[in-house]
């Protein structure tokens, strides 16, 4: 061995020792100009294995042509479809209200409420196979409102309201002359305020399980009340037909005087 190689031996040792090579192998490959003294526990990781960019990284958020933060949509999954659902799915070129069930069927409109959610299919019951989506509450964007059935209201998630913007405006309007709420118009039941609060007296639980009995109750009223709502605008199409939406609100255009209209003839029965 040469003299320069013997004069370079220490040399190459106490380089090793100051990167953690040879102490640390299983780190050797995230070694830094700066170290820190410690264990390799405290020495600096890469940027890239930071959670969520940090280390001095800066994540930028895409928007899309309207300066909206972009999300990814709900895709509908790749599946087979009975031929009736196929041709459904051919033929329905946008949101329908499916008369002999009265829900609404078909491609979900482009619209600020449904953003997340256009162009995926809004399946009825009375499909062989309807959709469901995964991560959703409900398996829809819109429905025909419980009060009027004339705007739409609904949504995918358990806190979406049971009715449109109009009849809700009536409903808290009515409550500000009666001094009480005529229908809790949340799909959830702590949207109307009403649920039983944990560290009450058991008087004041008992209270709160009966109100939300009542709840129960109100909500299969309004169904009912719906349904004959329903049945009255519908006589005037095609018992079988797939109506478009646009041409159901054209015929029965939804609006405060409609709303009234409807809550005026509620609060009769």
């Amino acid at each position: 061995m040469s003299m320069f190689a013997l004069l370079l031996r220490p040399i190459q040792a106490r380089s090793a020792v100051c990167v953690g090579a040879d102490r640390y192998p299983r780190i050797a490959h995230e070694r830094r100009a700066v170290r820190v003294p410690g264990p390799p526990s405290r020495q600096p990781r890469p940027t890239a294995r930071c959670p969520r960019g940090r280390a001095g990284t800066r994540r930028v958020q895409a928007v899309d042509a309207r300066r909206r933060r972009r999300q990814k949509r709900r895709i509908m999954t790749e599946r087979e479809f009975s031929a009736t659902d196929a041709a459904l799915r051919t033929r329905i070129k946008e949101l329908c209200v499916h008369i002999p069930c009265g829900q609404l069927r078909g491609p979900v409109p482009d619209t600020p409420g449904t953003y997340y959610f256009r162009r995926c299919w809004q399946s009825c019951p009375d499909e062989d196979s309807p959709e469901t989506w995964q991560g959703c509450d409900v398996s829809r964007a819109l429905d025909l409102c419980v009060i009027c059935a004339r705007g739409t209201a609904g949504g995918a998630s358990r806190w979406s309201w049971l009715a449109c913007t109009d009849c809700r405006a009536v409903n808290a309007a009515l409550q500000s002359r009666w001094g009480f709420r005529p229908f809790a118009l949340g799909r959830h039941s702590l949207m109307n305020g009403i649920g039983v609060r944990g560290g009450t007296s058991r008087d004041v639980q008992a209270a709160q399980r009966e109100q939300l009995k009542e709840f129960a109750e109100s909500v299969g009223s309004l169904q009912n009340w719906h349904d004959h709502e329903y049945r009255r605008l519908a006589a005037k199409f095609d018992p079988l037909a797939d109506i478009p939406l646009r041409v159901w609100q054209k015929e029965w255009q939804p609006g405060r005087d409609a709303s009234w209209d409807a809550f005026a003839r509620l609060t009769r029965r």
